[in-house]
């Protein structure tokens, strides 16, 4: 077998040659920050200043001649000005939109930061990958783009209904919660606001506005029903592998060990853990509200009820906390007197604090839906009361297995054991 060489891997900025428009490498002096820089190119022989920034592992995104940005030609769609954005979903300027979307989920996996915890740059990279996709992905933007340069679109880096999908569970999730809809639910309230922003409403004009609205409300409750029956039937599915014959305490094994080894490779998706708690918390809720109503005259069940309608409240109350405290966080953001560390902190802040506000609402919207599934089949009028009693048990155990899920412990997490301690035992 060959043995092939390596290297040790070094920090090289990515840049564009200002002339050829080539991409191209460097690797500066370490503990250069703020400073100005010639770089040959390998192509051309074109020698480029660029100007790196305050960490000295990149280069200024609005330098005259930097990479990202040239103000001395346009570009075309089949020569863009700059191809960072292209190199960062490792396409071609030519991509088609389909192959630039199925780039993203690849790279977007690959990078997230759940996925890198060992990784400080994990994070960056997860950030630029996003902020590439939602330039490349809107044909304006990618336009703009490939004429111009890097240039941040102004209402933030990603289509809110592809951050959904793609940063809540993926497509592994969606035989168990199905697709997501507070992301699209979000686009048209951003689409509604923008065109409302652009013209005022004449009477006819927000009559038709708001027919346009009840329409969407209708379309929206079809769509959450056809979510619904499409998870019933992946979930009896699954029910039946443990409802379809006798359970004997070895296939109740069996079936628990299918749940865990299932369990084990969707933690692994964003938000993996999180959801597969939220998932396990309802089945388990609505096994015992169901298996209750058979407990002193249906007292068990009313219990369950009850905690139930308790922990809703307290979860959208907890949702519109975090909501309330992310507006006060661009509240602040909006005064003129904050210092550019304040500045950046804020708006670090504000950062957690919309993922956090973005999660929770999803959430909410998961368990809902999930409710609604679990009621349906433990209601299921073609099957037996023992079928339905037994569909309960078996999600009762998935349920059990999916809130014992915990994330990978990377070894810098592992708390170092006391000498002292241990040679006392």
């Amino acid at each position: 077998m060959t043995v092939y060489a390596s290297r040790r891997p070094e920090p090289y900025i990515k840049a564009t040659c200002a002339e050829c428009r080539n991409a191209l490498e460097f690797l500066p002096e370490s503990g250069l920050k703020n400073q100005k820089v010639q770089v040959k190119c390998w192509s051309c022989d074109k020698i480029s200043s660029y100007e790196l920034d305050a960490s000295g592992n990149d280069i200024k995104k609005n330098n005259g001649k930097s990479a990202s940005r040239s103000w001395q030609r346009k570009g075309t769609d089949e020569k863009p000005v700059s191809t960072e954005y292209y190199d960062l979903l490792g396409v071609s300027p030519l991509a088609t939109p389909e192959e630039i979307k199925k780039a993203y989920r690849k790279m977007a996996i690959k990078y997230h930061p759940d996925k890198n915890r060992d990784d400080p740059t994990a994070e960056d990279k997860f950030k630029k990958i996003s902020e590439a996709y939602q330039v490349l992905s809107d044909p304006k933007l990618r336009k703009k783009y490939n004429e111009y340069g890097e240039e941040k679109p102004e209402n933030g880096f990603m289509d809110p209904e592809e951050f959904f999908r793609q940063s809540f569970g993926g497509e592994r999730f969606v035989d168990i919660i199905g697709e997501i809809s507070i992301g699209k639910d979000m686009r048209e309230a951003l689409e509604t606001a923008e065109d409302e922003e652009e013209k005022n409403l004449t009477p006819e004009q927000k009559a038709e506005r708001d027919a346009q609205k009840e329409k969407q409300e209708q379309e929206r409750a079809e769509i959450r029903a056809k979510r619904v029956d499409f998870l019933v039937g992946k979930l009896i599915k699954k029910l039946n592998l443990y409802t379809e014959d006798d359970m004997t305490p070895s296939r109740q094994a069996a079936f628990t060990n299918i749940i865990q080894i299932e369990s084990e490779d969707l933690k692994y998706e964003n938000y993996g853990v999180e959801l597969l708690h939220a998932i396990g918390g309802t089945y388990i809720m609505k096994a015992n509200q169901y298996l209750g109503k058979n407990i002193a005259f249906g007292l068990g069940g009313m219990f369950h009820t009850v905690r139930e309608k308790g922990y809703i409240f307290s979860e959208t109350v907890g949702t519109l906390r975090t909501a309330l405290d992310l507006q006060s966080s661009f509240s602040e953001l909006q005064k003129e007197d904050l210092s550019e560390e304040q500045r950046s902190k804020l708006e670090e802040a504000a950062a957690q604090k919309g993922l956090e506000a973005i999660w929770r609402g999803s959430k909410l919207e998961v368990e809902s839906v999930l409710r609604d599934v679990c009621d349906k089949v433990l209601s299921d009028p073609s099957v037996s009361k023992e079928v339905r009693k037994n569909r309960a048990y078996a999600l009762k155990i998935i349920g059990g297995v999916y809130v014992k899920v915990r994330p990978d412990v990377s070894p810098s997490d592992i708390p170092i054991e006391n000498p002292s301690s241990s040679s006392n035992n």
